[in-house]
């Protein structure tokens, strides 16, 4: 007798249970979206009901969002005969570097949850999305639209003041070519933002934009468009990871849960790889 897995009888209930009971108004079964598996299955996990140290439960449009920009950086690893922005960086195994890599900084916490960050490809960007959910509830408790630090003061430059889901800053831009890559094809296409997802239990209030100039428009765009923050932040994650205090202090926490919704997606995309990242790519 075949063994399955949680993961698999929960993937499985989730793809039954929306097929059958979409409906159009013929009688008709209608498809559901991939986008809407996903945010079903990552609303319903143990990962949206995990409360975080000092901050509690996530906001569900933060596990919802995190889960599908995952699938996302999946389809960019996958993609045939190009080389999107920041693939080769998230794909990448622990490289060893804990002065700028994540995975090797965390290696021994990873290792202690039985978490692969040696093996390049999906295991790579599995592992480094766990500690950015985490790494996301300590900097912004998993709000799409956090201003700037104002413990930090405004005696500074718009370049320098942080914003977003991980407080990330235009400074940090020049760590790597693929971050201005993948800034400039956000700009390009910002329904790929996933605003209205990452929107779902979040209240925003008055948040201000230090400066101008360059830095300002960072800011604003951080805030308007989560899915770049995310892909931006998993990506600093693995080239500068000392730009975020949390992850220094290891204050952010790899939650299994987290791990483990991640590979239910991962399923999802290798299931139906072109269908599914031809919807969410």
């Amino acid at each position: 007798m075949k063994t399955l897995t949680l993961s698999t009888i929960i993937l499985s209930a989730v793809l039954t249970t929306h097929t059958a009971n979409a409906q159009d108004v013929q009688g008709y079964a209608t498809p559901v979206s991939y986008t809407q598996q996903i945010k079903t299955l990552a609303s319903q996990s143990s990962c949206a009901k995990y409360s975080f140290k000092s901050r509690g439960k996530a906001p569900v449009g933060y596990i919802n969002g995190m889960a599908l920009t995952y699938a996302r950086s999946l389809c960019r690893i996958r993609a045939n005969g190009a080389s999107p922005a920041v693939a080769k960086i998230l794909s990448a195994a622990n490289t060893r570097n804990t002065s700028k890599d994540a995975l090797a900084y965390y290696a021994s916490i990873f290792s202690a949850r039985g978490i692969d960050t040696y093996t390049a490809g999906d295991n790579a960007v599995k592992a480094i999305y766990t500690l950015g959910i985490g790494l996301g509830m300590r900097e912004s408790s998993g709000s799409y639209c956090e201003g700037w630090d104002r413990s930090a003061g405004s005696n500074r430059s718009s370049a320098e003041a942080e914003a977003g889901l991980f407080q990330v800053s235009y400074d940090s831009i020049g760590a790597s070519s693929e971050l201005s890559r993948l800034y400039k094809e956000y700009q390009a296409n910002t329904s790929r933002c996933g605003l209205e997802v990452f929107k779902q239990g979040v209240s925003c209030g008055s948040s201000s934009t230090l400066g101008t100039g360059a830095g300002a428009t960072f800011q604003k765009f951080n805030k308007a468009c989560p899915a770049f923050a995310a892909e931006y932040g998993m990506t600093m994650l693995r080239v500068r990871r000392n730009h975020f205090g949390p992850i220094n202090r290891q204050e952010a926490e790899v939650v299994p849960a987290c791990h483990s919704l991640l590979k239910t997606v991962e399923q999802m995309v290798d299931a139906n790889p072109e269908s599914l990242c031809g919807e969410i790519y």
